[in-house]
């Protein structure tokens, strides 16, 4: 049974914890289209092999051939905000390495790869534990407008803003860059771990 925690929505606002868990996607999608920029530029910058640059992109769609079904199942057996909370927390540690190691000139396109992968699994979990959660936030006759203006934000900051914005940053160095999406992750948690409410 889906425990609910509406929070006075009203006909002009869909209630705090929305709110909440739409600046987090904002946030999230932001540091994904940053991220998701960077990834093959970085790669250009360790191999001259169009096909390894390649590889990097196809390692972090991989998941969603392989982990999507088993993500949903977590997602309906654990708590969907502490999931969506921990995805952004592993990935603010698994970016920050990438920032240590591209800082020191250790990153290598193995650990690339890896990261990639990594990156990649902890989006299916995150999508499908966040896309889970909006019933018990928003009652049914708002879910339409809350999905909706969900999904505008998450397109706008992972299609629109985040792939220049990471190009630029690539361009004035690759650690800036990797910092930039890991803040990104890192303002998404905080924003998930203020949501209140049972959500299993």
């Amino acid at each position: 049974m889906v425990s609910t925690a509406y929070d006075e929505p009203t006909a002009l606002s869909l209630g705090p914890n929305y709110r909440k868990v739409w600046s987090a996607a904002a946030a999230s999608n932001l540091a994904d289209g940053i991220f998701w920029i960077a990834l093959p530029l970085i790669a250009v910058t360790l191999t001259t092999e169009p096909a390894l640059v390649a590889g990097v992109a196809v390692a972090a769609r991989l998941p969603w051939v392989f982990f999507v079904l088993f993500a949903g199942v977590i997602a309906d057996r654990v708590d969907r905000r502490k999931t969506v909370r921990n995805v952004q927390l592993v990935r603010v540690v698994v970016v920050a390495l990438l920032v240590v190691l591209a800082a020191t000139d250790t990153l290598s396109l193995p650990l690339l790869y890896v990261a990639a992968l990594g990156l990649g699994i902890g989006e299916t979990f995150y999508d499908t534990a966040g896309m889970s959660m909006m019933p018990s936030i928003v009652p049914r006759a708002l879910l339409s407008r809350a999905n909706s203006r969900l999904y505008a934000v998450e397109m706008a900051a992972n299609e629109l803003v985040g792939p220049p914005l990471g190009g630029l940053l690539v361009a004035v160095d690759i650690p800036v860059a990797l910092a930039g999406s890991a803040l990104g992750y890192a303002l998404a948690a905080v924003g998930l771990a203020l949501v209140v409410g049972d959500f299993k």
